[in-house]
């Protein structure tokens, strides 16, 4: 009976992919015309195909890997053909995977590759492995697709495989009886499932048979979704001829996309399933890249990337790098640069990168500004930029400085000049402050702490934080300027600081601060270039609010800090900026005054 029900699925399927499948289907394996950017792979007696973006594929840059798999009856070509992924986004290489049979081995124990003793599983973790040999992929970024008995392969993978998923999807397939009677998710992952309610093939109600019955995709969700850890209701949203039938916890989202009247189909009137898919990939996805983020493999051997956000690329003359440092929350991460990078990109090319455990960039056991300075140097070697004007905001001056003078940096040649906002003041005195509370109490709690971060223990105080940073910056904006800030992006890396190893890089780099520090103390600032320094007087609500104990020492620090800046000024040719009534976080309120400090280094 498996044997007829095979027949009758590869006729049906045949039948479906010469009609077009609704107008979308195209069998490319009836061509002699291989699709342009599509890669035949051989693996040992199996095979696989690569496609990579269409449009700016970069072999420096890093990528989401998107595995694709083909139906009964159809080839790992006609699968492409049909979801043509790579021309949705620039952020995935696509893999569309060639069965070694007419069909995969999808769990059942019921059909051909069973009887054989294919190993469909293993040979997925084997396509990831080579490609991941041949590719920047991103960590944690993989991604999984089959459309019919392609997607029931899929919920074999997610319920056997031993690979993380970040997300998952099935196309008009349903799910096995014997699946879902055995199926336990070990990796949890995130799921949609996409079927059309009239489907005749892979019916969405399910069919009953006694070697190859089908649940409905209502029972199939409910199932996968607790499998999931999932323990919410369902959410129904009907909109047109769809109905979304959501489960979702902090974690995890599983749903169901019920197409009206929709029959075994890829694409539907009113749901294109290809950019659909990209959405919900994008949407669960952990690197939410945006159209001028890109991540840079900086370390093939370790797999380290670095998020660079590049804008304004159209223009000629030197290109502006950003670098972020500490707020009073030692939060340091792309958010800060929401206002002031647009505003650049009006006249310059400008990139801002991200330390090692900051925004999309890959994390690090240790991150400190020290250990990052090979990293940036390597950056700065990717994007292929020929003059260079370096912005630091608050103690990324100490980066910006140990790169400059690091005999290992091959392209301080390239730089112009720099701007240093509120730089730290690498004097003794004014270090014994940075290096006060919070950062040795940081030092002694030291493990333990973190593994009280680990716990979740910080989530709460963490999003608190955010709610009041978001609200100071709200303030603080120019009217002029308020139709400039990119809040999306702001409220995007900014809310990325809840996750917890995100918490953990921010402890752990407060830790590594004072390490940092001790680096530059009464450090020799080169002054071959000439550096800018815009000097904020927040200091003086801090000295207005302290303790009189304190007092003195915060307003030799002030003194001091003025003083040291004035010096670096004048020594390496730049200009001094001093501002009255300012905020340190000056990149939201003064940026009118780093534009004039930029556009006053001059090219060489």
């Amino acid at each position: 009976m498996r044997t007829y029900l095979y027949l009758l699925l590869k006729i049906m399927t045949v039948t479906l992919l010469m009609a077009g499948c609704n107008g979308t289907n195209k069998d490319s394996s009836l061509t002699s015309t291989q699709p342009k950017g599509l890669t035949k792979v051989k693996l040992k007696n199996r095979s696989y195909y690569v496609a990579t973006p269409r449009n700016n594929f970069d072999t420096k840059k890093s990528y989401k890997l998107l595995l694709a798999f083909h139906g009964s009856g159809q080839s790992a070509k006609n699968m492409q053909s049909m979801a043509a992924f790579e021309s949705a986004s620039e952020n995935y290489i696509v893999v569309y995977p060639q069965s070694k049979v007419e069909e995969w081995n999808e769990g059942c124990d019921c059909n051909k590759p069973h009887r054989l003793g294919i190993n469909d599983l293993v040979f997925v973790e084997n396509v990831v492995d080579d490609v991941k040999a041949k590719y920047n992929i991103i960590d944690g970024e993989l991604f999984a697709v089959g459309f019919s008995q392609g997607g029931l392969f899929t919920q074999n993978l997610m319920c056997n495989s031993s690979l993380k998923f970040a997300a998952i999807a099935s196309v008009a397939s349903p799910m096995s009886e014997q699946l879902s009677q055995r199926c336990e998710i070990v990796n949890h992952t995130n799921y949609m499932m996409v079927h059309g309610t009239n489907d005749q093939t892979l019916p969405f109600e399910g069919k009953t048979h006694s070697n190859f019955g089908l649940i409905p995709s209502r029972l199939a969700i409910e199932i996968i979704a607790k499998e999931n850890s999932i323990d919410s209701g369902v959410q129904l949203e009907k909109s047109q001829a769809i109905a979304k039938y959501t489960f979702k916890n902090d974690s995890y989202i599983n749903q169901l996309v019920a197409i009206e009247g929709g029959g075994h189909s890829w694409a539907f009137s009113s749901f294109n399933t290809t950019e659909e898919l990209i959405s919900f990939f994008d949407t669960v996805s952990k690197t939410k890249l945006d159209t001028y983020s890109k991540l840079y493999r900086v370390d093939q051997q370790q797999k380290n990337d670095v998020h660079v956000r590049s804008m304004g690329l159209e223009h000629s003359g030197p290109a502006i790098i950003l670098l972020s440092g500490f707020n009073k929350n030692f939060h340091s991460d792309s958010a800060w640069f929401a206002l002031l990078q647009p505003l650049i990109a009006k006249t310059h090319r400008v990139h801002v990168i991200e330390r090692f455990g900051s925004g999309f960039s890959s994390p690090a056991e240790q991150p400190s500004y020290a250990s990052f300075v090979p990293a940036l140097d390597k950056t700065l070697g990717l994007l292929n930029e020929k003059e260079l004007i370096i912005v630091s905001f608050a103690s990324a001056n100490i980066l910006a400085h140990l790169w400059q003078n690091s005999p290992e940096s091959q392209f301080v040649t390239s730089l112009n000049g720099m701007v240093w906002i509120d730089p730290d003041v690498l004097l003794p005195h004014s270090i014994s402050l940075y290096q006060d509370w919070p950062v040795y109490w940081y030092r002694d709690a030291g493990d333990t702490l973190i593994t009280h971060i680990e716990e979740g223990n910080w989530t709460q105080r963490t999003r608190d934080k955010l709610i009041d940073e978001r609200t100071t910056t709200e303030t603080l904006i120019p009217s002029q300027y308020k139709a400039e800030m990119d809040w999306p992006y702001f409220d995007l890396i900014s809310q990325s600081r809840t996750q917890i190893d995100k918490q953990v890089t921010r402890a752990r780099e407060i830790m590594n601060y004072h390490d940092d520090l001790n680096r530059v103390i009464s450090a020799d600032i080169a002054t071959s270039t000439p550096i800018s320094v815009i000097d904020t007087d927040f200091e003086s609500h801090d000295i207005k609010n302290a303790e009189p104990e304190f007092v003195d020492n915060l307003v030799l620090w002030q003194q001091e800090g003025s003083l040291w800046s004035q010096q670096i000024s004048e020594q390496s040719g730049g200009q001094y900026i001093p501002l009255s009534n300012s905020d340190h976080m000056a990149v939201f309120q003064r940026p009118d005054d780093i534009l004039k400090a930029i556009k006053n280094i001059k090219s060489k």
